[in-house]
C-alpha cells in the first residue's frame, strides 16, 4: 500500500475509533450501571466489550493495509493470573494491542480519562485503576494482583522520546515485590518505528510498519532477583534486572 493510502486508512481508522469510543462512554457503559447491578459481572462485560472494540480497531487498521502484526510466544498468554503483564512502550497504540490479547487484565489509567464526561464511563464501567494517588494506586495493584488478577504495565511510564535511552521507573517493580507477582515480559518492536512520543499520527513511514510482539515466559522474583529480603532494596534489584532483561533481548 503507498503512503497516501496509509494516510487515509490511518486518520479513518483513528476517526472510527474516537466515535467509537464516544458511543461506548456516552451510550452504552453509562446504562451498564442501571442494567447490570453486579459489580463483578458489569466489570467483565465492560472489560469484553472493550478488549473487542480495541481488537477491532487492530483488525481495521490491517484490513487497510495500515499495518502488520504478528505475536510470539502465545503459549505464554495462556494462563495469566496473578500476574504482571509488563512491555516496553514504542508507540501510542502499544495498550490497544495488549488490552485486545489480555481484555480480562487489569489497567491502569490517567486522573484525566476518569474525570472526562466521555470516558469517565468507560473507566469506571471497566473498573480500571487511576494513578490519581500514587500510593493508592500501588496499592490497588497490589491488592488485585493478590486476588488472582492480571495486570498491565509500562514500567517506561510513557512512550518513550524519540533516540532517548530506555529506562524503567521504580512503578512496575515495586508492585511486583509487593504482591509476589510471576511477571510476564512483552517485547515489542516495530519496523520502520511510528506513532512515537512527539510525533503527529500523520507522519506515515515510507513502509508499512510491522509490530512484533514477543511474549515471553513468565519469570519470578527469584528468576531475577533471588528471595528477597528488604522490600525496598529489593524492588531496586528487580527495577535493574528487569531493565538489563530489555536491554539485552531488544538490542539483539
Amino acid at each position: 500500500m503507498g503512503r497516501t493510502w496509509r494516510l487515509f486508512g490511518t486518520a479513518l481508522s483513528f476517526a472510527a475509533f474516537g466515535v467509537g469510543g464516544l458511543v461506548l462512554g456516552v451510550l452504552v457503559f453509562p446504562f451498564f450501571f442501571v442494567l447490570v447491578r453486579d459489580k463483578a459481572v458489569r466489570q467483565r462485560l465492560a472489560r469484553k466489550l472493550i478488549g473487542g472494540a480495541f481488537a477491532a480497531f487492530v483488525w481495521l487498521m490491517k484490513s487497510l493495509g495500515v499495518l502488520s502484526y504478528e505475536i510470539r510466544g502465545a503459549e505464554s498468554m495462556a494462563d495469566v493470573r496473578r500476574t504482571l503483564i509488563i512491555a516496553n512502550h514504542p508507540s501510542l497504540i502499544d495498550v490497544v494491542f495488549l488490552v485486545s490479547f489480555f481484555p480480562q487484565s487489569e489497567c491502569v489509567v490517567k486522573t484525566a480519562v476518569t474525570r472526562n464526561p466521555f470516558m469517565r464511563g468507560t473507566a469506571l464501567a471497566a473498573n480500571y485503576i487511576s494513578n490519581r494517588d500514587p500510593e493508592q494506586m500501588l496499592r490497588d495493584c497490589t491488592s488485585r494482583l493478590r486476588e488472582g488478577s492480571s495486570l498491565i504495565l509500562f514500567p517506561e511510564g510513557t512512550r518513550r522520546d524519540q533516540d532517548a535511552q530506555l529506562k524503567f521507573k521504580l512503578g512496575a517493580a515495586a508492585v511486583a515485590v509487593r504482591a509476589n507477582a510471576r511477571i510476564l515480559p512483552v517485547l515489542i518492536d516495530c519496523k520502520p518505528p511510528t506513532l512515537r512520543k512527539g510525533e503527529p499520527w500523520y507522519h506515515i513511514p515510507r513502509q508499512r510498519p510491522h509490530w512484533t510482539f514477543d511474549i515471553h515466559p513468565p519469570l519470578s522474583i527469584d528468576d531475577l532477583i533471588g528471595e528477597p529480603d528488604d522490600q525496598r532494596q529489593a524492588t531496586q534489584d528487580l527495577q535493574a534486572a528487569l531493565l538489563t532483561y530489555y536491554k539485552n533481548r531488544l538490542s539483539q
